[in-house]
């Protein structure tokens, strides 16, 4: 081996050790960088998936938002009839106080009107005197006018029990309805609290994946920039193998050449000791034996 060939071939040597540890380190980066853009995708994935459910449940606070808003409308216009009908009724209530106060009332209406069935039943069964008669009757006339009067007040009581009524169920409609405004404000409350719970670790999650993204790009570079120092590496190599293989080639092209003419001598020389009928040599023979394979 010429000096020439040791030198190439330790500079070879010395491609070989460096490509290698450069192709450690891309093999080293790569993994790293694939493992952070896994992080990165994984962030990601579940950014756009808390997303969609903070969408989902915004959906669910704005249309339990929108049914107390509504609910509370319907809840005003109750409470704004429940203070008409209460008014209504107090006005009722104060003018049966008032007629009630004017009038002298012993009894109660159910009593006068057995005392009129009771006197007009004497007039009709009993033989009573002319006086008599008109003294049951003026009395009859007296328990009449007292009988009507009771019975404006009942159309009052009548007409306060309707109101009363009414008022009455104003007032559970108008309470359900609140029941359910307090029910849905707190589900509102509820959904509004969990987006808020939710909003930070998306924040965090956006972070990580900035975080994971930029020392993405950053491995990324580094193995590109590896990757073409490998290539620099191996142009180089390459053309020592070619300079290589081409000196290799040139020693085989001349030793086969120098066969030939040594061979092409000794043939020669054998020619010449058959014509001189010379005897041969051994040497000759196994000269004479090879050159007969080459020519085969």
């Amino acid at each position: 081996m010429t000096s020439q060939q040791k030198e190439l071939v330790a500079e070879l040597q010395k491609f070989r050790e460096e490509v290698s540890s450069l192709r450690g380190t891309l093999d080293s980066l790569n993994n790293e960088k694939e493992s952070f853009f896994h992080k990165k995708d994984e962030a990601s994935k579940r950014i756009k998936e808390l997303i969609g459910k903070i969408k989902d449940v915004k959906d669910k606070r704005d249309s339990f938002t929108k049914e107390v808003k509504d609910l509370k409308v319907k809840r005003d216009e109750l409470n704004k009839l429940i203070s008409e009908k209460s008014t209504v009724l107090n006005k009722i209530k104060k003018e049966k106080d008032s007629i009630l106060g004017s009038l002298d009332m012993k009894e109660s209406p159910s009593r006068i009107k057995q005392q009129m069935e009771k006197l007009e039943f004497t007039i009709e069964t009993e033989a009573i005197s002319f006086t008599k008669e008109r003294e049951i009757m003026k009395k009859i006339k007296g328990l009449r006018k007292e009988y009507d009067n009771c019975s404006v007040l009942d159309s009052f009581s009548k007409k306060i029990r309707e109101v009363a009524s009414e008022l009455s169920e104003l007032k559970k409609e108008s309470n359900i309805i609140h029941r359910n405004v307090q029910e849905k404000a707190k589900m509102s409350q509820t959904m509004h609290e969990e987006i808020l719970k939710l909003s930070p670790e998306i924040d965090k999650l956006r972070s990580e994946e900035k975080e994971a993204f930029e020392k993405f790009s950053e491995l990324k570079k580094q193995f590109h920039d590896a990757n073409d120092g490998l290539k620099g590496k191996l142009k180089p190599m390459n053309e020592i193998r070619g300079e290589l293989d081409k000196i290799k080639g040139e020693r085989i092209d001349k030793r086969r050449h120098d066969e030939e003419s040594l061979l092409k001598s000794m043939e020669d020389k054998i020619n010449e000791k058959i014509k001189k009928r010379q005897k041969l040599t051994t040497e000759d023979l196994i000269a004479f034996q090879g050159i007969k394979r080459k020519e085969d």
